[in-house]
């Protein structure tokens, strides 16, 4: 057997940068000033629903000809929330032009969160799902009852 060894014809060097809402790369080579910037978004799908438990919960996803459903078990924290703030409500949040995020909210506009787990509060290891563009994210609706969080989600008509 014969081995071989690759060479690469450039030496590329890699540098990274990170703003605000995104991270630019820029590759250069040794041989040109030409370099390339490549953008990245957030998120990959236009809309996303995050749900305030930890991203190994628990959500049965139900698709219907009209929607889809969420539904997870509330642990009695959210539950005792949910009877000190009036309820639950979906807020839709725009996070770029085209791009939304639907998170769960009090009726007041406080944040719910698991207690004592405060880095939920910052998106750090929450239940986020990306939601197909033919989905209404203007429509969702969040009711928290009977143990049970359900957030439904309207399709457009097309589909």
């Amino acid at each position: 057997m014969f081995a071989m060894k690759v060479q690469q014809p450039f030496r590329k060097k890699r540098n990274n940068t990170r703003t605000q809402h995104a991270v630019v790369s820029s590759t250069t080579t040794t041989t040109t000033s030409n370099s390339t910037k490549l953008w990245r978004l957030p998120h990959v799908f236009a809309n996303m629903l995050e749900l305030p438990f930890h991203s190994h919960a628990d959500v049965s996803i139900e698709e219907t000809p009209h929607s889809l459903r969420f539904v997870a078990s509330c642990d009695s924290i959210i539950s005792e929330f949910n009877a000190n703030a009036g309820g639950v409500r979906a807020h839709t949040i725009e996070i770029l032009p085209g791009i939304t995020k639907i998170v769960i909210k009090g009726m007041d506009g406080s944040d719910v969160t698991v207690a004592g787990h405060h880095h939920l509060r910052h998106g750090v290891d929450i239940w986020r799902f990306r939601l197909p563009a033919w989905t209404r994210p203007e429509k969702v609706t969040a009711v928290c009852s009977g143990g049970k969080l359900v957030v439904t989600v309207p399709k457009s008509k097309g589909n």
